[in-house]
């Protein structure tokens, strides 16, 4: 990802530029909360940033519009003259719809407006986590992991349906398809089930805390369930697998 010719989808590195040292920190303990992520670097402007992205892959940078020397706009439009792929997720207090549309065009994978709470973050930083373990990944997608990644609403294809368990269902606010088709076919791979959440959640390399949110989703749609499972060798402890 980082890098002209850099594919990684185990963890992704992480660097932060954002003038302000408050906002920084703040970004920091909410990217603190997702598994799967390292936080490589945090720069004031976007020369500093560009410097270490010249020399160092990243996977993802969470950029500031607003900063001295080089703004996030002049940063990305330099990263994609110099071929960089490096995720790119906007946060900003500007939502002129031109600009917004520039840097749509310019392949961000999100645009967060100041002020936005943490579960938005979160679920931004989640759809950029997918969004590279889908394409990433090497296999044919489908249409609907498609729809996902482009952000589509299109009604999926009727004929042939797969099966009901992976039918997308309309998640509630919060929860992002795509990370809810990531954790399905995670645990579709794991026949056996999962004990507890974490150990979902080192498979998919999210936190705890946002596997449990899906699990309970999952469940309220009746894709999943749980079982007390009394062959641990200790205390039973609660698996859980796909009806």
């Amino acid at each position: 990802m980082g890098g002209k010719d850099r594919w990684r989808v185990d963890s992704l590195t992480v660097i932060i530029v954002e003038d302000d040292p408050m906002v920084a920190q703040i970004n920091k303990r909410y990217l603190q909360k997702v598994g799967g992520l390292t936080l490589a670097g945090i720069f004031p402007n976007g020369k500093l940033a560009m410097e270490y992205l010249k020399g160092n892959p990243v996977d993802l940078a969470v950029l500031d519009f607003y900063m001295p020397e080089l703004n996030g706009l002049e940063l990305l439009r330099m990263m994609r003259r110099e071929g960089l792929r490096t995720e790119v997720i906007m946060v900003t207090a500007a939502n002129d719809a031109k600009q917004v549309d520039e840097f749509l065009k310019l392949g961000v994978v999100d645009y967060l407006v100041k002020p936005f709470s943490e579960d938005r973050f979160i679920e931004a930083l989640e759809k950029c986590q997918a969004r590279v373990r889908v394409t990433g990944s090497g296999d044919e997608l489908t249409q609907q992991a498609i729809d996902n990644l482009m952000g589509s609403r299109a009604r999926p294809a009727k004929d042939p349906e797969p099966p009901e368990r992976f039918q997308p269902q309309e998640t509630p606010k919060g929860l992002n398809p795509s990370t809810l088709e990531l954790i399905l076919n995670a645990m579709a791979d794991g026949q056996g089930g999962f004990r507890g959440c974490e150990e979902l959640a080192n498979k998919v390399g999210l936190s705890r805390v946002t596997v449990r949110r899906y699990l309970i989703h999952m469940a309220e749609q009746g894709q999943v369930e749980s079982v007390v499972d009394y062959d641990t060798g200790g205390r039973p402890s609660v698996k859980y697998k796909l009806k």
